[in-house]
Protein backbone atom coordinates (compact mmCIF):
# COMPACT_ATOMS: atom_id res chain seq x y z
CA UNK A 1 0.00 0.00 0.00
CA UNK A 2 3.08 2.39 0.78
CA UNK A 3 3.99 1.51 -2.97
CA UNK A 4 0.67 2.45 -4.11
CA UNK A 5 0.01 5.83 -2.16
CA UNK A 6 3.40 7.01 -3.32
CA UNK A 7 2.48 7.19 -6.66
CA UNK A 8 -1.16 8.16 -6.80
CA UNK A 9 0.28 11.88 -7.75
CA UNK A 10 1.96 9.71 -10.98
CA UNK A 11 -1.35 8.41 -11.19
CA UNK A 12 -3.16 11.46 -11.80
CA UNK A 13 -0.81 12.17 -14.67
CA UNK A 14 -1.52 9.13 -16.09
CA UNK A 15 -5.24 9.93 -15.97
CA UNK A 16 -4.76 13.45 -17.57
CA UNK A 17 -3.18 11.32 -20.29
CA UNK A 18 -5.68 8.95 -20.64
CA UNK A 19 -8.56 11.68 -20.65
CA UNK A 20 -6.90 13.42 -23.42
CA UNK A 21 -6.81 10.27 -25.34
CA UNK A 22 -10.71 9.78 -24.63
CA UNK A 23 -11.45 13.56 -25.71
CA UNK A 24 -8.98 12.56 -29.31
CA UNK A 25 -10.87 9.82 -29.55
CA UNK A 26 -14.30 12.35 -30.75
CA UNK A 27 -11.81 14.17 -32.92
CA UNK A 28 -10.43 10.98 -34.89
CA UNK A 29 -13.94 9.51 -34.93
CA UNK A 30 -15.41 12.34 -36.65
CA UNK A 31 -12.14 12.80 -39.49
CA UNK A 32 -12.09 9.28 -39.91
CA UNK A 33 -8.74 8.51 -38.98
CA UNK A 34 -8.63 4.94 -40.08
CA UNK A 35 -4.75 4.35 -38.79
CA UNK A 36 -6.47 5.30 -36.03
CA UNK A 37 -9.63 3.95 -36.21
CA UNK A 38 -7.91 0.65 -37.24
CA UNK A 39 -7.70 -1.44 -33.74
CA UNK A 40 -10.31 -0.15 -32.08
CA UNK A 41 -13.01 -1.57 -34.79
CA UNK A 42 -11.38 -4.87 -34.63
CA UNK A 43 -11.83 -4.80 -31.09
CA UNK A 44 -15.05 -3.93 -31.55
CA UNK A 45 -16.53 -6.29 -33.90
CA UNK A 46 -14.24 -9.36 -32.20
CA UNK A 47 -16.43 -8.25 -29.16
CA UNK A 48 -20.00 -8.16 -31.11
CA UNK A 49 -18.49 -11.44 -32.59
CA UNK A 50 -18.02 -13.25 -29.70
CA UNK A 51 -20.22 -11.73 -26.87
CA UNK A 52 -22.97 -14.32 -27.20
CA UNK A 53 -25.43 -16.12 -25.23
CA UNK A 54 -23.54 -19.09 -25.57
CA UNK A 55 -20.64 -17.55 -23.84
CA UNK A 56 -20.00 -18.78 -20.70
CA UNK A 57 -19.83 -15.86 -18.02
CA UNK A 58 -17.08 -17.90 -16.09
CA UNK A 59 -15.01 -18.19 -19.22
CA UNK A 60 -15.52 -14.37 -20.05
CA UNK A 61 -14.62 -13.74 -16.49
CA UNK A 62 -11.24 -15.99 -17.09
CA UNK A 63 -10.37 -13.81 -20.22
CA UNK A 64 -11.67 -10.45 -19.15
CA UNK A 65 -9.04 -11.07 -15.75
CA UNK A 66 -6.10 -12.45 -17.73
CA UNK A 67 -6.13 -9.78 -20.27
CA UNK A 68 -6.52 -6.89 -18.12
CA UNK A 69 -4.11 -8.58 -15.56
CA UNK A 70 -1.26 -8.92 -18.36
CA UNK A 71 -1.34 -5.98 -20.27
CA UNK A 72 -1.21 -4.06 -17.58
CA UNK A 73 1.01 -5.76 -15.90
CA UNK A 74 2.93 -5.40 -19.14
CA UNK A 75 1.98 -1.44 -19.10
CA UNK A 76 3.80 -0.60 -15.84
CA UNK A 77 6.84 -2.45 -17.03
CA UNK A 78 7.19 -0.61 -20.14
CA UNK A 79 8.45 2.60 -17.62
CA UNK A 80 12.09 0.64 -18.06
CA UNK A 81 11.49 2.34 -21.82
CA UNK A 82 10.79 5.59 -20.28
CA UNK A 83 7.90 7.24 -22.09
CA UNK A 84 5.97 4.08 -23.09
CA UNK A 85 3.65 3.98 -20.40
CA UNK A 86 2.40 7.31 -21.40
CA UNK A 87 2.01 6.28 -24.83
CA UNK A 88 -0.31 3.15 -23.32
CA UNK A 89 -2.22 5.56 -21.51
CA UNK A 90 -2.83 7.87 -24.54
CA UNK A 91 -4.09 5.36 -27.02
CA UNK A 92 -6.31 3.47 -24.26
CA UNK A 93 -7.57 6.56 -24.02
CA UNK A 94 -8.58 6.86 -27.59
CA UNK A 95 -9.38 3.36 -28.26
CA UNK A 96 -12.00 3.24 -25.01
CA UNK A 97 -13.55 6.66 -26.65
CA UNK A 98 -13.70 5.24 -29.72
CA UNK A 99 -14.88 1.80 -29.04
CA UNK A 100 -18.08 3.65 -27.03
CA UNK A 101 -18.92 5.78 -29.79
CA UNK A 102 -18.67 2.96 -31.93
CA UNK A 103 -21.11 1.16 -29.34
CA UNK A 104 -23.26 4.46 -29.01
CA UNK A 105 -23.38 4.68 -32.82
CA UNK A 106 -24.88 1.13 -32.95
CA UNK A 107 -27.40 1.40 -30.10
CA UNK A 108 -29.08 4.24 -31.89
CA UNK A 109 -29.61 2.18 -35.36
CA UNK A 110 -31.48 -0.78 -32.79
CA UNK A 111 -35.28 -0.40 -32.20
CA UNK A 112 -36.32 0.79 -28.83
CA UNK A 113 -37.06 -1.33 -26.06
CA UNK A 114 -40.36 -2.55 -25.75
CA UNK A 115 -43.23 -0.88 -23.65
CA UNK A 116 -43.47 -1.98 -20.23
CA UNK A 117 -39.97 -3.01 -19.50
CA UNK A 118 -38.71 -3.69 -16.13
CA UNK A 119 -36.36 -1.11 -15.13
CA UNK A 120 -34.90 -3.10 -11.73
CA UNK A 121 -32.49 -5.16 -13.10
CA UNK A 122 -31.23 -2.18 -15.68
CA UNK A 123 -30.13 -0.92 -11.78
CA UNK A 124 -28.14 -3.49 -10.72
CA UNK A 125 -26.47 -4.02 -14.02
CA UNK A 126 -25.79 -0.28 -14.32
CA UNK A 127 -23.58 -0.75 -10.82
CA UNK A 128 -21.74 -3.30 -11.73
CA UNK A 129 -20.95 -1.18 -14.86
CA UNK A 130 -19.68 1.66 -12.68
CA UNK A 131 -17.87 -0.38 -10.26
CA UNK A 132 -16.09 -1.84 -13.19
CA UNK A 133 -14.75 1.28 -14.89
CA UNK A 134 -13.94 2.89 -11.05
CA UNK A 135 -12.43 -0.27 -10.15
CA UNK A 136 -10.53 -0.76 -13.68
CA UNK A 137 -9.33 2.73 -14.48
CA UNK A 138 -7.89 3.14 -11.12
CA UNK A 139 -6.17 0.35 -11.32
CA UNK A 140 -4.74 1.13 -14.86
CA UNK A 141 -4.04 4.57 -13.91
CA UNK A 142 -2.06 3.29 -10.67
CA UNK A 143 -0.19 0.65 -12.73
CA UNK A 144 1.08 3.55 -15.66
CA UNK A 145 2.01 5.94 -12.55
CA UNK A 146 4.60 3.33 -11.60
CA UNK A 147 5.78 2.94 -14.89
CA UNK A 148 6.05 6.22 -14.89
CA UNK A 149 8.16 6.91 -12.18
CA UNK A 150 10.04 3.66 -12.76
CA UNK A 151 10.74 5.24 -16.52
CA UNK A 152 12.31 8.19 -14.40
CA UNK A 153 14.62 6.01 -12.12
CA UNK A 154 15.84 4.21 -15.15
CA UNK A 155 16.62 6.94 -17.02
CA UNK A 156 18.79 8.08 -14.97
CA UNK A 157 21.03 4.79 -14.23
CA UNK A 158 19.64 2.95 -17.32
CA UNK A 159 20.55 -0.85 -16.37
CA UNK A 160 18.89 -4.00 -15.72
CA UNK A 161 20.32 -4.09 -11.94
CA UNK A 162 18.13 -0.58 -11.42
CA UNK A 163 15.55 -2.39 -12.93
CA UNK A 164 14.77 -5.51 -11.44
CA UNK A 165 15.26 -3.16 -7.91
CA UNK A 166 13.29 -0.19 -9.05
CA UNK A 167 10.55 -3.03 -10.20
CA UNK A 168 10.50 -4.80 -7.35
CA UNK A 169 8.61 -3.18 -5.16
CA UNK A 170 5.84 -2.32 -7.76
CA UNK A 171 5.55 -5.83 -8.89
CA UNK A 172 4.91 -7.27 -5.46
CA UNK A 173 2.44 -4.26 -5.17
CA UNK A 174 0.79 -5.17 -8.33
CA UNK A 175 0.52 -8.58 -7.19
CA UNK A 176 -0.64 -8.35 -3.72
CA UNK A 177 -3.48 -4.69 -4.26
CA UNK A 178 -3.87 -4.35 -8.04
CA UNK A 179 -4.23 -7.95 -9.48
CA UNK A 180 -7.24 -9.08 -6.51
CA UNK A 181 -8.83 -5.47 -7.60
CA UNK A 182 -9.08 -6.40 -10.88
CA UNK A 183 -10.29 -10.06 -10.17
CA UNK A 184 -13.27 -8.20 -9.18
CA UNK A 185 -13.33 -5.90 -11.62
CA UNK A 186 -13.75 -9.10 -13.79
CA UNK A 187 -15.98 -10.61 -11.74
CA UNK A 188 -18.32 -7.37 -12.17
CA UNK A 189 -17.84 -6.65 -15.52
CA UNK A 190 -18.84 -10.15 -16.88
CA UNK A 191 -21.83 -10.71 -14.36
CA UNK A 192 -22.97 -7.03 -16.54
CA UNK A 193 -22.08 -8.34 -19.97
CA UNK A 194 -23.74 -11.74 -19.92
CA UNK A 195 -27.03 -10.15 -18.21
CA UNK A 196 -26.66 -7.40 -20.94
CA UNK A 197 -26.22 -10.41 -23.63
CA UNK A 198 -29.20 -12.60 -22.47
CA UNK A 199 -31.79 -8.90 -22.33
CA UNK A 200 -30.74 -8.01 -25.42
CA UNK A 201 -31.30 -12.04 -26.65
CA UNK A 202 -34.54 -11.96 -25.77
CA UNK A 203 -36.17 -8.26 -27.15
Amino acid sequence: MRTLGGHVGPAFWAMGVFAFGFLLAFVVTRLDVGSLLAIPTLLFRFGKKYLTPRLSPVLLFAFIFLFNSIVIFIYMLSGGFVVLPIVFALFTGLNVGVILLLDAREAMLEPPDPPGEVAAPRAWVGFLCLFTVVVELSAFWLAIGMGMTLGNEMHEAFAWATFVKAAGPRVLAYGLVLVPALALSAAAEATAVSAMIRRSSHQ
